[in-house]
């Protein structure tokens, strides 16, 4: 009997050990096949999550190359802000160190801000960007003398095909209104019929912020205080240059180190937005666990208009925000330009790690494309 166990048990472990190999072979030759079935290319990334605190030295490199005396900058991902630095000076007469809440001007970063407002009463009911703005309010402001306004939605207004202007005239830079923008005699016209191309405009989120104040008969500054800036903890962020922001801002400069700060007051859906680099990552972290397929804030970020193709590289718009589609995944951004600031807004879906960087110079467009080459290992061309 003892024998017999012996050669049964010698059997019966041979046998597991032939059927635990062929298992193994089995799952092999099956993730194979899975991975033929599915060609993506790898996402080759630059730089390792580990190494994010090392860009203090980097930013500063690259500031001292573009002559801009300030920056506010934040990493963040879906986990939260990573990494925060502010570095130079507010101005270069005052030689008044930047800090981390120093606001500064992020110009047209206002936009997908502007976007994720309108989604919210999207949600709510209030509004459907897919409905003629003729549908909520009579007249369409602005442009009503036009039979054309008839067909204006939110979604062309957002997505830069309402057919209007980026501007229709010079803006008065001492506005505190929205009616004190232009003069009287500075009407707004298209220059194409809605719906049929791409342009870009910031006329058209001035119109539709018109519209979403009369619908709720609440200024942009109250909704995106209420729905945006105070629930993520955005204590430095405005839609325009007020006490509390005065307390702490930086100067902006020209090419050739002027400094300069616009008188401005009047809040724009469009380019008003004042802020910090860690209170816009924090708007980034919020986006970050929205966007993805399910998430309430998807639709923003899905192609709506294609704007060009350069290589590898697509670009699109989508409601409010930038699209770059590459072989290796999908970037949002947005950046921001008033001249005398510059500003990026940069966050890779795959890699889930975006970046906010925010200048006090007309020279800060020339720490934009080496420093995406340095996270993202490659230039987007946007």
């Amino acid at each position: 009997m003892g024998i017999m166990n012996y050669l049964i048990d010698s059997v019966s472990c041979r046998w597991q050990r032939y059927w635990t190999m062929t298992r193994r072979v089995l799952y092999l030759v099956v993730l194979v096949l899975l991975g033929s079935l599915s060609i993506k290319p790898p996402a080759v990334f630059a730089q390792p999550r580990s190494t994010l605190d090392t860009y203090a030295s980097v930013l500063d490199s690259l500031m001292r190359t573009a002559d801009v005396p300030g920056i506010s900058f934040a990493f963040f991902s879906s986990e939260g802000v990573l990494f925060e630095y502010a570095q130079g000076v507010k101005g270069k007469g005052s030689r008044e160190p930047v800090g981390a809440e120093t606001v500064f001007e992020a110009a047209s970063i206002s936009k997908p801000v502007f976007a994720v407002l309108v989604q919210s009463l999207v949600e709510e009911g209030v509004i459907d960007v897919t409905r003629p703005l003729a549908h909520y309010v009579d007249p369409v402001p602005e442009v009503s003398y036009d039979t054309r306004s008839s067909a204006l939605t939110p979604e062309m207004l957002l997505s830069h095909q309402g057919g209007l202007p980026n501007w229709r005239a010079r803006i008065n830079l001492e506005a505190r209104t929205l009616d004190e923008l232009f003069s009287v005699e500075d009407t707004l016209r298209f220059i194409s019929d809605p719906g049929t191309a791409y342009g870009y405009s910031g006329e058209g989120f001035l119109l539709l912020q018109r519209v979403i104040e009369d619908l709720t008969s609440e200024s942009l500054e109250t909704l995106t205080a209420a729905r945006i800036f105070d629930p993520l903890a955005m204590t430095r962020t405005s839609f325009s240059f007020n006490a509390t922001a005065e307390k702490d801002y930086a100067l902006g400069h020209s090419q050739d180190g002027q400094p300069n700060k616009f008188g401005l007051r009047a809040s724009l859906s469009s380019s008003s937005l004042h802020t910090t680099a860690g209170d816009l990552a924090r708007f980034g972290t919020y986006l970050a666990n929205n966007i993805g397929i399910e998430g309430p804030l998807a639709l923003l970020i899905e192609p709506v208009v294609s704007v060009d193709e350069k290589d590898d590289v697509r670009f699109s718009w989508g409601l409010g925000f930038g699209v770059v589609d590459t072989p290796t995944g999908r970037y949002i951004y947005h950046g921001g330009n008033n001249v005398i600031f510059i500003a990026d807004f940069i966050y890779s879906l795959e890699e889930d790690l975006g970046y906010v960087l925010l200048t006090n110079s007309a020279n800060g467009i020339e720490m934009v494309r080496p420093l995406e080459e340095r996270v993202f290992g490659r230039w987007l061309w946007r």
